[in-house]
C-alpha cells in the first residue's frame, strides 16, 4: 500500500481531468476573451473591438496560454512555489505594445492595470466553474487560481514597461524637438512655415505673439532661485543668456509672477514669433537700465517701462538735455538747486498739483507756492510753454537720476 501511488501523485499530463480542461479551455478561449472585453468595456471601450478583431490570433493564444498555465498544476509542479507561467515573446510584445498605445492615446496606466485585474477575475469565474465540472480537486484548484493572477501581475508589469518606455522615448523625443524649435525661433531668419513644423514636431501650438523672458544675461550671477517652468513656455540658451519664450496670452502676467516669484526677470515686449529676438534684445535692454538703477531691481514687464527706456536709451544724449534745460539753475547754491529740482520735478509729475506736491514732500503747502514762485522767476516762461515743459518732464521726470 505504502508504495501505491494516489491519484494526487500521477504527472498532470496523464490525468484526464486535466486533459479534458484543457481542450474545453483551448475551445472557448475566443468566448471567454469575449467576455472579459465585455466585463471590461468601461474600463477599456476599445477592449470589445479588440478581442473581436482578433478572434483567430486570440484561439492561437490559447493553444500557448492553456497549457502552460495547466502544467503548473502538475504533481511536480505542486511540490514547487506557485510561479507564473512563461509568456511567448510575441504575448510579451503585444502587452508591451498595449501599454504603447495607451500612453500614445493619452490615457492613464491605471486605467488599463485596472481593466486587467477585472478582466482576471471574469476569466477566474469561466475556468473555475470548467474546472469544478470536470472535477479538478481543491488543490489544484487553488494553485490555478494563485497562478492566473500572478500571470495577471506579468501582464500588468509588460504593459507598465511599455508605457514606461514610450513615455521616456516620447519625451527625448520631444525635448529634442523643442530644443530645435527653440534654436528656429530664435535664428536671425526665422522663417515661419519652418516654425509650424517644427511645433507639429513638438505638440507646440504656435500663438500669434511671444515674448522673450530674460532670466540670466552674460554678466549675471548665476540664479538662486529656480522658476517654475509652464508646459507652453520653451527654454531658451544664447550663449551665456538664459530666458523664455512664453506665448502671449490672456492672464501671462499673473502666471509669470507666480511662476518666477522673486527671480528679478525681465518680460521683453511680445511680438510676432518671427520676430523673438527684437524682444530679447529690448528686455537685455532693460536689463542694463536695472543695473544703471534706472528700472527697480525686480520683475518687470517692459512694456510697463518704455518712456524709460525711450529716454535713457542714450545716455549722452539724455545728460545733453538734462544739462541745457537745468543751466538757469546753475548760478544757485548747490543746496537750494537740489530743493528747486526737487519741488519742479513733483510739479511735473503731479500736473501742477500744489496739494499733491505738499503731500509728496511732506511740505507745508506755503513752502510749495513760495518754491514755485522761485521757479517761475528763474524759468519765466518756460513753464507755461508745452514744449519746454516737455523737455523738462524727459528730463526730470523719466530722466530722474536714480534715487539713492
Amino acid at each position: 500500500m505504502g508504495n501505491t501511488l494516489s491519484v494526487a501523485d500521477v504527472p498532470g499530463s496523464q490525468r484526464p481531468e486535466l486533459r479534458l480542461l484543457q481542450s474545453r479551455l483551448v475551445t472557448h478561449f475566443p468566448q471567454i476573451m469575449l467576455a472579459v472585453a465585455q466585463e471590461l468595456e468601461m474600463l477599456w471601450p476599445a477592449c470589445v473591438e479588440f478581442a473581436a478583431e482578433r478572434g483567430t490570433e486570440l484561439s492561437d493564444t490559447a493553444d500557448q496560454v492553456v497549457p502552460r498555465l495547466l502544467a503548473t498544476v502538475e504533481a511536480e509542479a505542486l511540490a514547487r512555489p506557485a510561479t507564473a507561467p512563461e509568456l511567448d515573446p510575441l504575448l510579451v510584445a503585444m502587452f508591451d505594445q498595449l501599454g504603447r498605445v495607451q500612453f500614445r492615446q493619452g490615457r492613464d496606466l491605471n486605467g488599463i492595470l485596472t481593466a486587467y485585474q477585472a478582466g482576471a477575475r471574469v476569466a477566474w469565474a469561466h475556468i473555475s466553474q470548467e474546472a469544478m465540472q470536470v472535477g479538478l480537486d481543491a488543490r489544484r484548484l487553488a494553485r490555478l487560481a494563485e497562478t492566473l493572477f500572478m500571470l495577471t501581475h506579468d501582464i500588468s508589469a509588460r504593459t507598465t514597461d511599455g508605457y514606461v518606455r514610450e513615455q521616456s522615448e516620447r519625451g527625448l523625443v520631444s525635448h529634442r524637438a523643442r530644443g530645435e524649435l527653440s534654436g528656429l525661433l530664435m535664428s536671425t531668419l526665422p522663417d515661419r512655415n519652418g516654425i509650424r513644423l517644427a511645433a507639429d514636431q513638438a505638440g507646440w501650438v504656435v500663438p500669434d505673439e511671444l515674448a522673450f523672458v530674460l532670466l540670466r544675461d552674460q554678466d549675471d550671477p548665476p540664479l538662486t532661485a529656480k522658476p517654475r517652468l509652464d508646459p507652453e513656455w520653451l527654454v531658451v540658451h544664447v550663449g551665456d543668456v538664459v530666458g523664455w519664450l512664453v506665448p502671449w496670452v490672456a492672464g501671462i502676467e499673473a502666471r509669470l509672477q507666480r511662476a518666477l516669484g522673486d527671480v528679478p526677470a525681465v518680460v521683453g515686449p511680445p511680438v510676432p514669433v518671427t520676430d523673438v529676438r527684437r524682444s530679447m534684445r529690448v528686455a537685455r535692454s532693460a536689463r542694463r537700465l536695472q543695473d544703471a538703477g534706472a528700472l527697480p531691481n525686480r520683475m518687470i514687464f517692459v512694456p510697463e517701462h518704455i518712456d524709460t527706456m525711450l529716454v535713457h536709451r542714450n545716455p549722452e544724449l539724455l545728460a545733453a538735455l538734462r544739462f541745457r534745460v537745468l543751466a538757469p539753475l546753475d548760478p544757485l547754491p548747490e543746496s537750494t538747486r537740489e530743493r528747486l529740482v526737487e519741488t519742479l520735478t513733483s510739479w511735473l509729475r503731479h500736473f501742477g498739483s500744489r496739494r499733491e506736491v505738499a503731500e509728496e514732500l511732506h511740505i507745508h503747502p506755503q513752502t510749495v507756492r513760495y518754491r514755485l514762485d522761485q521757479l517761475r522767476e528763474i524759468f519765466g516762461e518756460a513753464l507755461d510753454d508745452p514744449a519746454q515743459r516737455a523737455q523738462l518732464f524727459l528730463a526730470l521726470v523719466w530722466g530722474a537720476p536714480p534715487e539713492v
